[in-house]
């Protein structure tokens, strides 16, 4: 997904340069047996378009989360004949370049998300400010990263390793897709403030064991330099935030080695129909915050937009969200959809102590 551009621990300390030689590797070991152009958005919905009249339907309904709502607009931009509705979850406009704004987008998300802790009573009591607390922290992994005895979560080995800030970066980024997850952060945040790190390292070796594997490189590469490596620049306001520019320069760097497909002039213009779209943004989504999908909702006149309170990316299996969009598909009219169910979902508090979530 579009959201989850991830890197592991190597390339996230590594330079740029460590991350084009490991695009080079990997294209000359995956250029073997494929032609790397061939895998952009526009082949993806030429091959569906294939599909749809391989099975003889008139029209589809298209569901793209994350990326799949870059799918799904071109979809419609290309075959508005073949497109009965589309549901957009976590959206993604045309316009978007991916990896510019990655920075950005955290920082709102984090700020939303810690907030929640000065607004619960015990949470500000008991933890103070985590985002404070988060800044403080890594300020200090900069000069003098801690040598941290940790229980490794997969194998109950304990380790020994240096607590880096590209793992507190990369812990903080992903488990913000899920307030569930983040809830224990605030908590995490202030053992280091005491000097225990160990929470933090078991919990950030964990993310980048399960990661692992979990991530189609070659295809992400094939789309975004492809589609987004000609809009790729660095912003001066990003360099004092959590992630700074790497993404921008890792991808950059990769793209200038990695093999480009075609794609249309008009691309990243905003999607102009008139088809039913419904679309939904979780209100923390780190990567793909609402104001993605009001912006791709202007020029879409049957559209409605649900902002799903507490939620972060992918949202659509929120609560009754599920029954509201199989009525949408059902109806082909977001606007009469009765979405009051979704101001039942409550937000997640933040973990005050080891016993979890105060009554």
């Amino acid at each position: 997904a579009e959201g989850r551009q991830a890197t592991s621990d190597n390339e996230a300390t590594g330079s740029a340069e460590d991350a084009r030689r490991l695009a080079a590797r990997c294209r000359d070991t995956l250029s073997r047996t494929t032609d790397l152009r061939f895998y952009t958005t526009t082949d993806a919905i030429r091959d569906l378009d294939a599909v749809r009249t391989a099975l003889a339907a008139a029209q589809v309904n298209l569901v793209g989360i994350s990326y799949g709502t870059r799918v799904a607009q071109q979809y419609a931009m290309r075959y508005p004949r073949h497109t009965r509705t589309l549901v957009l979850d976590s959206v993604a406009p045309n316009t978007l370049i991916v990896g510019n704004e990655f920075a950005r987008n955290l920082e709102q998300a984090l700020d939303l998300q810690f907030g929640r802790c000065g607004k619960t009573p015990a949470c500000a009591q008991a933890l103070g400010d985590p985002r404070s607390r988060l800044d403080a922290l890594m300020a200090k992994l900069k000069s003098d990263p801690p040598l941290v005895r940790y229980r490794d979560a997969g194998t109950g080995d304990v380790r020994e390793e240096r607590l880096l800030p590209a793992h507190v970066a990369g812990l903080m980024r992903m488990y913000a897709y899920t307030p569930l997850a983040s809830s224990l952060l605030p908590l995490q945040l202030k053992e280091a403030s005491e000097g225990r790190y160990d929470g933090l390292m078991a919990l950030a070796k964990m993310l980048d064991s399960a990661m692992q594997g979990q991530m189609a490189f070659g295809m992400q590469l094939s789309v975004i330099c492809s589609e987004d490596a000609a809009g790729l620049k660095g912003n001066a306001d990003d360099a004092g935030t959590l992630l700074g520019n790497q993404f921008a320069e890792s991808l950059g760097a990769q793209c200038a080695v990695w093999p480009k497909g075609a794609m249309p002039a008009d691309f990243h213009a905003p999607l102009h129909s008139n088809v039913p779209v419904l679309l939904m943004s979780g209100e923390y989504d780190p990567v793909t915050p609402p104001r993605y999908g009001a912006e791709v909702a202007k020029s879409l006149p049957n559209a409605r937009h649900l902002i799903v309170r507490g939620q972060g990316h992918n949202v659509i299996g929120a609560g009754c969200m599920p029954k509201l969009v199989a009525q949408f598909i059902d109806s082909a009219d977001a606007k009469a959809l009765d979405a009051k169910c979704l101001d039942t979902l409550p937000y997640t508090p933040p973990f005050t102590s080891y016993n979890g979530w105060e009554p």
